[in-house]
């Protein structure tokens, strides 16, 4: 089992035998591995936190209707059934999804959510993030968002033990904040900062994250392509 960072929001995570991508920005994500091009190929499940372009991204390209399934809220899943990819699981928040012994739940985010599509902008539903579990591992993924005090609602009904979280200010959470939300609501033992260093509007400094975590040994930096052995924990 292991988690892989693809730059910006994306995420390889490897499950139960099972290849789980999370917003998957490769076109045009300067961070993204070249080397990692063929393994992203044919996932079984790719999770879509909103319909901005840096999240939604290559979702279209990547699934193989052979094996994939998309995750992802009832707008952008129906909107992707207009463009004919229709192996899609529509959720909304609250809601969880289980297949192989893996479960996926639907949490509230702060965000906007739109879809560029040729000359129109629509509307995306509402954003979210991910709760993705498999026996002692409880992954959460953030997708784009402010702090929210509901956050300690999410701690205690679904206790993730990992968090992949925004950092990079302006668009989400700044650091600071960031590390504030774990320090108020979540008892991580591994926090991965995400959603930097992409673009010029967004912060490159991670180690301001850190700075500010009470709990800075479960901070753990990565570059893309590094992965975290999650048999771990």
């Amino acid at each position: 089992m292991k988690l892989c960072w693809l730059g910006h929001s994306g995420f390889l995570l490897e499950l139960g035998g099972k290849k789980i991508l999370v917003d998957p920005f490769i076109k045009g994500n300067s961070k993204f591995p070249d080397n990692l091009a063929n393994e992203i190929k044919d996932p079984d499940y790719i999770l879509i936190t909103h319909g901005h372009d840096d999240h939604m991204g290559d979702s279209t390209t990547l699934y193989n209707s052979k094996v994939t399934k998309i995750i992802s809220n009832a707008e952008i899943c129906g909107w992707l059934m207009s463009q004919s990819i229709c192996n899609c699981v529509f959720m909304n928040i609250g809601g969880s999804f289980i297949e192989n012994d893996i479960q996926f739940t639907m949490v509230e985010a702060i965000h906007s959510s739109s879809i560029n599509s040729g000359n129109q902008i629509i509307y995306g539903g509402l954003a979210c993030g991910f709760i993705i579990k498999y026996k002692d591992i409880s992954i959460y993924h953030f997708g784009d968002t402010e702090i929210f005090e509901n956050m300690k609602l999410i701690e205690k009904n679904h206790k993730p033990n990992i968090g992949l979280i925004p950092i990079g200010d302006r668009f989400t959470m700044s650091p600071s904040i960031a590390a504030s939300a774990c320090n108020e609501y979540f008892n991580f033992d591994l926090v991965i900062p995400m959603h930097y260093g992409t673009f010029p509007l967004i912060t490159d400094k991670p180690e301001d994250f850190v700075k500010h975590l009470n709990k800075k040994d479960t901070a753990k930096i990565l570059h893309p392509g590094e992965s975290v052995d999650l048999n771990s924990f």
